[in-house]
């Protein structure tokens, strides 16, 4: 058969398929938007003042027995979202029995010092004055949550402890604290000639090797050779082994900061913050529920399948934290979206939001709905592992926080939280 009768004869099975398809996807949208617009819950507010939380129990039913719930946001200075995250987590805290909140923030400094809080050698309002970060600590929004709530729990019989997970430290404070561990422990490296005068030195620059390979390579090699040698002495799950190796993956981040940037530094960030959520869930806080505060990025699971392909090369904390079945099965994941509005981080440029698509999930609440929820995991419940992708805000899409974006939004977040006005931080001091 020649190429022309090939053509012709198996032309209107191809165009058969293609309208199928378009049928199939059209079908399938159908699905989602009938779902989301009957099971969309209204939220009563966002007020952190509010201790009324009947309007929430969707929200607690849905999360379940879950033993980690991971709270999301659109950037890092998204103040409407900062208001409802303080008012959830006094609901899991006082209704559902979660009390670690765990923070995108540094991994040594909030677990060293909350140490030095619950042996009574540092006060709270110190602890949360050194630790509560310039993304976070300076936002109106959040200043409920650190100079009220959290100060006022540690007085009830349950008080709600504070970690983090990000292996961005302070290693300026960070240093010290390690030599005298290496010195209390008697590693072989401090009994070197070269320790005091070469070594530690070169560990205390590190930052200033971004563009040094030598000297790069060089402060990760005594790294790994004080994690090998701490590991004679300490168990593998031992806090600093775990310090050390994120030191290990800083160094390695910032190393490689200019080169395939997805690859290289988020990957490898969104892999320690996973691990270290891993630590804190498995050893540190076995018995206890989690509340993880971190970017909707981070929290996604379900990462690979984004028609975006620089983003499948990507792996998220949640994709790499839920890889494990059983964990899976524990955690329940809740990203945020909005309709309009501004954003901007504290000290950054307030921008507008981008016009969503019409057929964004977000056209799909009702206009009357300040605020409202929607439950996934109902959905997949319901249609199990059929796919289905739809236009959502998901805030996935690198640094732009806040676009119209196709994906699989039903298994990257278990819920989805709608504020209708999006808007930035006020500055505190």
């Amino acid at each position: 058969m020649s190429s022309k009768r090939f053509s012709r004869f198996f032309r209107p099975f191809v165009l058969l398929y293609a309208g199928l398809c378009i049928n199939f996807s059209a079908i399938a949208q159908k699905q989602i938007e009938d779902y989301v617009r009957k099971n969309v819950v209204p939220i009563a507010n966002i007020s952190p003042d509010s201790d009324q939380f009947s309007d929430l129990t969707p929200i607690g039913n849905a999360i379940g027995n879950a033993k980690v719930v991971m709270l999301g946001e659109q950037d890092h200075g998204d103040a409407p979202t900062f208001l409802a995250k303080t008012r959830l987590i006094k609901y899991l805290h006082e209704a559902k029995g979660f009390n670690v909140l765990a923070f995108e923030e540094d991994f040594f400094s909030l677990n060293e010092d909350w140490h030095a809080v619950e042996n009574g050698d540092m006060d709270i309002k110190d602890f949360i004055a050194s630790n509560k970060g310039s993304v976070w600590g300076r936002c109106d929004a959040c200043a409920n949550l650190f100079n009220v709530y959290i100060p006022a729990t540690q007085t009830t019989k349950y008080p709600l402890k504070i970690t983090g997970f990000d292996d961005i430290m302070s290693t300026l404070y960070l240093l010290p604290r390690l030599d005298s561990v290496i010195h209390e422990l008697g590693l072989p490296i401090s009994k070197r000639e070269d320790y005091e005068k070469i070594i530690f030195p070169l560990l205390n620059a590190w930052y200033r090797y971004t563009k040094d390979g030598l000297n790069s390579k060089l402060v990760n090699k005594y790294l790994t050779d004080i994690k090998e040698q701490m590991l004679g002495k300490l168990k593998p799950g031992d806090f600093w082994v775990r310090v050390v190796e994120n030191f290990i993956q800083l160094n390695y981040q910032f190393y490689n900061s200019g080169k395939d940037y997805w690859l290289h530094k988020m990957n490898a960030r969104d892999t320690m913050m996973a691990v270290n959520l891993t630590w804190l869930n498995k050893i540190k806080y076995p018995k206890e529920k989690i509340i993880v505060w971190a970017h909707n990025y981070h929290v996604s699971k379900y990462a690979g399948h984004y028609t975006d392909a620089f983003l499948n090369v990507e792996r998220t904390m949640g994709t790499i934290f839920t890889k494990d079945s059983a964990v899976l099965r524990q955690t329940y994941v809740l990203g945020f979206t909005s309709y309009q509005g501004t954003a901007g981080r504290v000290n950054t440029k307030i921008y507008k939001i981008r016009k969503l698509k019409a057929n964004s999930l977000e056209n799909w609440i009702d206009n009357s709905y300040s605020y409202a929820y929607v439950d996934f995991k109902l959905f997949q419940a319901i249609h199990g592992n059929e796919t289905i992708p739809f236009y959502m805000a998901g805030s996935t899409k690198g640094n732009r926080y806040h676009d119209s974006q196709l994906a699989e939004w039903t298994k990257i977040y278990d819920g989805i939280f709608f504020i209708r006005d999006m808007y930035p931080c006020k500055k505190t001091e």
